[in-house]
């Protein structure tokens, strides 16, 4: 069975970025522009609904039919952000695959629009109907069988059984996601959607994908926290004082001039840099070990 470096494997992202960094800039100034875009139309859309549902959300004894109301009118700002999520994650998954598989077709800093771009859409909408259909079957089945336990042997059997069948379910969706990894890659190196291919080829392979990924999303994690600090202490040093930690967490989205703080500035202005960051050290991985057990030469990239 070909074999793969782990350790190196959840290290991609950082190499990409340091042998790409042309690459990573351009990509930071679009996704900054996109991110600017994508704020004030949702503020234009829904500012002061968004902030409001987000307020109840996060109360514990929040009134769910509050909720519901707060989100009334919120449709088109659910389907634009669906659209432009979907949209935008293709264009730049393909684009790092391309970076991965195709390291020489660096044209338009590695970004295009077109069939590769499609099918990254179709592979993202797939997986996730996958994973969204396993989830809501668990959740049914567990529901069942905790009421049947617990009418048969007593509240404490089914609680118990409640903290079984969730654990099981949150294996269930990691190894439906490391198992599902591949298809990303499989599709943009084929030219065809495949997502059974990925299933065959991450067969015995769970506990060291799962350990590759698991080290690049702690990377992530790590790098998201210390450009946040960055964030947080820039926007009070331009005037947002100790409320600017708070803006840069909880953006104030109720109206334009709310959400434009100086640490508001700041955060957008990073924002681009930091989506991508976190983008390439958490999906890199996963092509870099599907080339490399197909053999790629990938030399030129992570020399």
């Amino acid at each position: 069975m070909e074999q793969f470096s782990a350790t190196d494997a959840a290290l991609s992202g950082f190499r990409l970025v340091r042998e790409h960094l042309k690459t990573v800039g351009v990509w930071a100034v679009l996704m900054t522009v996109a991110s600017l875009i994508v704020s004030v139309v949702t503020i234009k859309l829904a500012g002061p609904q968004l902030a409001a549902m987000m307020e109840l959300s996060s109360e514990p004894s929040s009134d769910p039919q509050a909720t519901l109301k707060a989100m009334e009118g919120m449709g088109p700002l659910f389907l634009f952000s669906a659209v432009y999520s979907l949209a935008i994650y293709s264009v730049l998954l393909a684009g790092v695959n391309r970076l991965v598989l195709r390291p020489h077709d660096s044209a338009g800093a590695y970004l295009r629009l077109g069939a590769d771009e499609l099918r990254q859409a179709a592979v993202l909408v797939l997986v996730n109907l996958i994973l969204v259909a396993a989830y809501f079957g668990a959740v049914i089945i567990s529901v069942l069988i905790g009421g049947i336990v617990a009418a048969i042997g007593g509240a404490g059997l089914g609680v118990a059984l409640g903290v079984l069948t969730g654990m099981a379910m949150v294996a269930l969706m990691l190894v439906l996601a490391v198992r599902l990894s591949f298809a990303g890659a499989l599709t943009f190196d084929t030219g065809k959607v495949d997502i059974r291919g990925s299933w065959a080829l991450t067969k015995g392979r769970f506990w060291p994908l799962f350990g590759a990924y698991f080290v690049a999303l702690v990377l992530a994690m790590v790098v998201y926290a210390l450009l946040m600090v960055i964030i947080v202490v820039v926007g009070a040093g331009l005037g947002g004082g100790i409320s600017a930690m708070s803006e840069a967490l909880n953006p104030d989205m109720t109206s334009l001039a709310a959400f434009f703080t100086p640490a508001g500035m700041v955060r957008t202005l990073f924002s681009g840099l930091l989506s991508v960051l976190i983008m390439l050290i958490v999906f890199a991985p996963a092509p870099t070990i599907y080339a490399q057990l197909r053999g790629k030469n990938v030399t030129d990239t992570f020399a």
